[in-house]
C-alpha cells in the first residue's frame, strides 16, 4: 500500500509514441522515488512494447494495452495506480530533473490539484499558446500534459469524461475547482512537449482544440458566465494565426452541429 504523500503514480496514455518514449523514460530513470509509471497503450502497432521492456528494469512500469480514448486511458491508468498521488503526462514529452520530487513536496503539503508547466519545443510558428479560461481564480486550461491530482479527488469527481476528444482536462479541472480542490501551481514541475511539424498536423490540432471548446461549452452552459477569459494570445506569424482561427472555428461549430 502506498504511503500517503510519498508514492507517486505517473499515468501516461500512448498510441504509437515509440519515437518519443525512449527520451521520456530516460528522463524518468533518475527521478526521485518511490514512483511507478502506469502506461496505458491504445493498441500501438509500432515498437512501443519493445521500448517498455528495455526500461522496465530501470523504471517500474505497468504496461496496460487496451484500445481507449485519452480520457478512458487515463481513467484506466488511475484505476491501476497503487499510489494516492497521480501525475498525468503525455507520451511525447520530456521531463525536468526534479519533476517528481517537486510534485511530491506539494502533495505532502496537502494540495489535491497541482498544475505544472508545459513548455513547447520545436517549430516556432506552430507553437499554440493557450486561450486561458479562469474559474474560481484557477486557470482551468492548465493541460493534462503535466497535471497532478490526488487519487481521492480524481475519483470523487468521476475522472475524465470519455465523451471528450480534447478539452477533457479543462472539464476535469472545472469540476475539481467546483468540488473545492486545494490547488497549487508548480513552476519547478516542467515538461517539454513537441510542436506539430507541418501545416496539416497544425490544422488538425487547431480543429480538435476548437471542437473540445465547443464540447466544453455545451456541457457547462450553466457555468459558462462564471468562467472568465484570460489574456488574449498574441497572434504571432499571420498565416499560422489565420489557420488556427479558421480551423479552430470550424471545430467549434462542428461540436454544436454534430
Amino acid at each position: 500500500m502506498a504511503v500517503p504523500g510519498e508514492g507517486i503514480s505517473i499515468v501516461i496514455t500512448v498510441k504509437n509514441e515509440a519515437a518519443n518514449l525512449r527520451e521520456l523514460f530516460s528522463g524518468l530513470v533518475p527521478q526521485e522515488g518511490p514512483f511507478e509509471v502506469v502506461l496505458v497503450d491504445s493498441e500501438s502497432t509500432d515498437n512501443t512494447s519493445d521500448i517498455v521492456k528495455q526500461f522496465q528494469g530501470r523504471v517500474p512500469i505497468k504496461h496496460i494495452v487496451k484500445k481507449s480514448t485519452r480520457g478512458e486511458g487515463r481513467n484506466l491508468g488511475v484505476e491501476n495506480a497503487t499510489s494516492g498521488n497521480i501525475i498525468f503526462i503525455d507520451g511525447d514529452v520530456t521531463v525536468s530533473p526534479g519533476l517528481v520530487s517537486s510534485y511530491r513536496k506539494l502533495f505532502k503539503e496537502g494540495y489535491t490539484l497541482i498544475a505544472g508547466e508545459v513548455i513547447s519545443a520545436g517549430v516556432e510558428k506552430f507553437k499554440l499558446g493557450r486561450v486561458e479560461l479562469i474559474f474560481g481564480d484557477f486557470e482551468i486550461t492548465r493541460p493534462s500534459a503535466n497535471l497532478g491530482y490526488s487519487k481521492e479527488l480524481f475519483q470523487k469527481i468521476g475522472g475524465f469524461d470519455p465523451v471528450f476528444i480534447t478539452a477533457e482536462d479543462i472539464d476535469l479541472n472545472l469540476r475539481a475547482i467546483k468540488a473545492g480542490a486545494r490547488y497549487a501551481l508548480c513552476p519547478e514541475c516542467i515538461v517539454y512537449n513537441k510542436t506539430r511539424s507541418n501545416y496539416g498536423e497544425f490544422a488538425r490540432q487547431a480543429f480538435w482544440n476548437g471542437y473540445g471548446r465547443g464540447q466544453l461549452k455545451r456541457k457547462n452552459r450553466s457555468l459558462w458566465n462564471s468562467i472568465e477569459k484570460g489574456p488574449k494570445v498574441s497572434a504571432g506569424p499571420l498565416f499560422p494565426h489565420l489557420v488556427r482561427l479558421a480551423f479552430g472555428g470550424l471545430g467549434y461549430l462542428y461540436a454544436f452541429l454534430r
